[in-house]
């Protein structure tokens, strides 16, 4: 199937584990099927979109911190690089 390991990821459609296999194996010509395994696309993203917000979220809280308490931030670092330097 032009794939020089053997091994070639195929994704099908398919209402049942035996159809799928069925057409891997009569429209590709697979002669093993191994790791067959249902890829869910329902529509509803609750648990897709919740990673998205989540990170939103970790990134405004992140600038909020960083506008909000930048002149401590800032002391912290210069006292960091003197200590490095001089001790």
């Amino acid at each position: 199937m032009g794939s020089k390991s053997g091994y070639v990821d195929l994704q099908v459609s398919a209402s049942t584990w035996g159809g799928a296999k069925e057409q891997l194996e009569r429209v590709y010509g697979a002669e093993q099927i191994i790791n067959l395994r249902e890829i869910s696309n329902s529509g509803g993203g609750s648990s897709s979109d919740s990673g998205g917000l989540f990170g939103l979220a970790v990134i405004a809280g992140g600038i909020y911190l960083g506008i909000t308490y930048w002149p401590i931030v800032l002391g912290l670092g210069v006292l960091y690089i003197l200590y490095k330097i001089f001790i």
